[in-house]
């Protein structure tokens, strides 16, 4: 049995963003693709060196994902050098009609790639550099993760929208949307993001922007799973905020806390939270107590005495506080009781469930505080789960009009919901999905919203499509034609697949 201490168990959710990445062209749509046809083992000599069987001694560490839950399986790995070898690769499986899964940070954890089964791994671990540009963009390749982006960036004096989490692909979350604290400022991470290369399907390899191909770099900010495999991004940056120092705080809460912390935050986020406030918030079980306790991380890129004002609304509830000033690259390792890498683990089952919220209920969350504390200690072997709430102000984000990428959810991110069951023992496995799905439906109910609203990037696999991409006919409509245009025979259908047909959309 695993046991976690409280900043253990709640930041494995900041490794929960998505990381994998793919792309597609035009060609006649296959009525149907095998799942799994027999691999051939005569690649193209050119890739010699480059592809790898089972019986390699670094097979299983170079095929690793962060989570072991519903995960798909592969038989062979190709390690792409460059952009050629990834073309002709490409080119050599579809023309098998083999499957395969490209891997950038190795966190897609989301059920649906269950489906890809005896596959080729795609590990883009090669494509991992990052470089400032001398007009402030970045140019950044597939394999480099949130903190490689946060150290080149922040070294120049610059900074952009990022995940929590450090060993995150910044490529596989931004495909999603990309939340972070500073979507305030300057929106989401595709919301900076100014061109793209990819391979599609056939080894096609074509460049997406505003100018070229923009209906498909549209879709790549939010459904960009569905369409091929981005292997290079360019982003604008901007000029470090208060010099690239941000005050952080953590604080500590009893459970009996829930209805008084949950009560500051819907006063904070209405009408919105202050463009430079990020508010984390967790919960888990002491491994020493045997108790709830929530955690609440604060963080503000400006003077100390202005993020104390927000400081202070919590503090007369907490049981601890600790305050930084620290340096933007600094967050990742110092920030939410400098435990955020501890996340990083690979192999534990990581049941994910979630849902926006405009409000957070405090009954409802009382209620639900209860039940978990009530959960792990009926079943210990679940005592690494954890809750995250990510409430980051919407300004930034919300500056751009609703039809600007395919992310769908700008009037409806004013908190992000994030529950986690975490185990290795599979006779836990039912009960942890059923009691979060459980929860995830009734926190839909007190929500604020009329639909349930799913960060991509969080989704599991029973939601209806259009909770996850929007709900307008316009949206689906766009999405269906781009996937017939550049996944033409379902390459791409391992996460969350957008649908060939405008009369599948739930």
């Amino acid at each position: 049995m695993v046991r976690f201490t409280i900043p253990q168990a709640v930041t494995a959710l900041l490794a929960a963003v998505q990381t994998v990445s793919s792309t597609p062209f035009t060609v006649g749509r296959l009525d149907q693709r095998s799942a799994s046809p027999p691999h051939s083992s005569v690649w193209p000599s050119a890739l010699n060196g480059q592809v790898y069987g089972e019986s390699w001694p670094e097979f299983a560490n170079k095929t690793k994902r962060w989570s072991s839950y519903r995960a798909p399986t592969f038989d062979e790995v190709f390690l792409p050098e460059n952009e050629n070898d990834l073309s002709l690769g490409l080119e050599y499986m579809s023309s098998k009609n083999m499957s395969f899964l490209a891997r950038s940070g190795g966190h897609g954890y989301s059920p649906t790639l269950q489906s890809i089964q005896d596959a080729v791994l795609i590990n883009l671990e090669n494509f991992n550099y990052v470089n400032v540009q001398d007009k402030g963009t970045v140019v950044v390749g597939t394999g480099a993760y949130f903190g490689d982006l946060i150290d080149t960036v922040g070294g120049a004096g610059r900074e952009l929208t990022v995940g929590s989490c450090p060993c995150v692909g910044a490529t596989g979350a931004m495909l999603g949307g990309g939340l972070g604290r500073l979507q305030g400022l300057y929106g989401l991470t595709s919301d900076a993001l100014r061109s793209v290369r990819l391979a599609l399907w056939n080894g096609t390899i074509i460049e997406a922007s505003a100018t070229q191909h923009p209906d498909l770099f549209w879709g790549i900010r939010g459904s960009g799973q569905n369409y091929g495999i981005v292997f290079e991004s360019t982003y604008e940056t901007w000029p470090a905020t208060h010099g690239g120092i941000h005050y952080s705080a953590d604080m500590t809460f009893a459970k009996s806390e829930i209805k008084q912390v949950t009560e500051i935050i819907n006063s904070l986020t209405t009408p919105a939270l202050e463009d430079k406030l990020a508010l984390l918030v967790f919960l888990s079980l002491n491994a020493t107590t045997n108790d709830l306790n929530m955690v609440v991380n604060i963080v503000y890129p400006g003077p100390e005495e202005e993020a104390r004002k927000y400081t202070k609304l919590f503090s007369p509830y907490s049981q601890s506080l600790q305050e930084h000033m620290l340096k933007w690259q600094q967050l990742p390792e110092k920030s939410v009781l400098g435990l955020i890498p501890l996340s990083c683990a690979s192999g534990p089952r990581y049941d994910l469930y979630a849902l926006n919220a405009k409000t957070l209920d405090p009954a409802t969350w009382v209620e639900f505080g209860n039940e978990f504390e009530s959960f792990m200690q009926k079943y210990p072997a679940t005592n690494g789960s954890s809750v995250m709430i990510e409430t980051f102000p919407v300004q930034g984000m919300q500056a751009l009009g609703n039809d600007y990428s395919a992310f769908p959810h700008r009037d409806y991110f004013e908190n992000v919901i994030e529950m986690i069951g975490v185990y290795e023992d599979d006779s836990v496995g039912q009960e942890v999905d059923d009691f979060f799905r459980a929860w995830r439906d009734r926190f839909a109910n007190t929500s604020g919203y009329d639909k349930l609203h799913v960060y991509q990037n969080y989704a599991h696999d029973d939601e209806p499509l259009s909770a996850l991409y929007g709900y307008q006919d316009w949206r689906h409509e766009r999405l269906t034609k781009l996937k017939n245009a550049y996944d033409p025979h379902g390459f791409f259908d391992g996460y969350h697949a957008v649908p060939f047909d405008i009369s599948k959309w739930t």
